[in-house]
């Protein structure tokens, strides 16, 4: 295992690398100008020293090597372009805490309530409660998450005065976005677990449980849940990852100063070190997530193993 994870990690810090790579050369040539909002009517000898300043009067491969070189020495992201004094490292240690307690908070909505679902489902299999759950479930996924949003900006924040719809600070500032970012989670959480679960009691193990005479809540326990639980932790990784990346949206919608209405902001003003910074975040916080994956796999499902070749 430990090799295993060594090795992981080595292919995590190559992917890192071209993602980086990549990232920066999309982004120096993409059309506009960076600081042509900054500059605006300023004379050609001061619009040169902005310039200077963020080296953009250098050679795109000279500024790709002296930026690697500042990440990699010092772990610096980049000052941002539009805001002056203001780096990409500030960003997310002021903004990210914001973003990361409601995507906790929902993604432990999300996997109590989806997990807890798909199993009622998957055990009650083609009864009432099932196809009321897989109908919910279908409208749920097929419904975008913005749109709930919407709904329930209208009728819980505007019409029945249940919960506010804008502001941050207090925890009543969390129930609605943290319900329209739970809702979608929920619904496919829920698709997967009943999946699993069927599938889980075809095998068998199973079978020779209930023949052994175990009882149907022990056998749902040590049994039924554990190995179904295999297609929930895949989900989980991304899910993490997405808690920064996934809620630029939701975050805009309910303005939440939170790490993915900074990133929208950084697009929309063209912000190029800003955009690559965070976007190498992401990355790292994706590449982490499906690390650890892996090493849940194991502690899941105890015929995961790992062979020395």
């Amino acid at each position: 295992m430990f090799r295993f994870i060594i090795r992981r990690i080595i292919y995590s810090l190559i992917t890192l690398f071209l993602i980086v790579t990549a990232t920066f050369f999309l982004i120096a040539g993409a059309p506009g100008d960076p600081i042509a909002s900054k500059v605006g009517q300023m004379p050609e000898k001061a619009q040169n020293v902005i310039k200077a300043k963020y080296g953009l009067d250098k050679p795109v491969v000279q500024r790709y090597a002296v930026y690697m070189r500042d990440l990699i020495t010092t772990g610096d992201f980049g000052e941002s372009i539009i805001y002056t004094g203001q780096s990409a490292n500030d960003v997310i240690k002021k903004n990210a805490p914001i973003s990361a307690k409601i995507g906790i908070i929902a993604i432990a909505l999300q996997i109590s309530i989806g997990v807890s679902l798909g199993l009622v489902s998957g055990l009650n299999r083609e009864k009432l409660g099932d196809h009321i759950i897989r109908v919910s479930v279908v409208l749920a996924i097929c419904i975008p998450s913005f749109v709930f949003a919407a709904l329930l900006q209208y009728f819980i924040g505007f019409k029945w005065k249940l919960a506010p719809v804008f502001g941050w600070g207090e925890l009543k500032h969390y129930i609605l976005p943290v319900a329209a970012y739970a809702i979608g989670g929920i619904a496919s959480y829920t698709k997967y677990m009943r999946s699993s679960t069927i599938s889980v009691l075809s095998e068998d193990y199973i079978i020779t449980a209930k023949a052994k005479g175990c009882k149907q809540g022990r056998v749902v326990r040590k049994h039924v849940l554990r190995n179904s639980m295999i297609p929930i932790v895949t989900m989980i990784g991304p899910a993490v990852a997405g808690i920064f990346a996934g809620s630029f949206i939701l975050e805009k919608m309910f303005s939440i100063p939170g790490l993915g209405n900074y990133y929208v902001k950084a697009v929309s003003n063209s912000d190029y070190t800003m955009i690559i910074g965070l976007t190498i975040f992401f990355a790292i916080l994706y590449t982490i997530a499906l690390i650890l994956v892996d090493i849940l796999y194991g502690i899941v499902d105890p015929r995961i193993r790992i062979s020395k070749s």
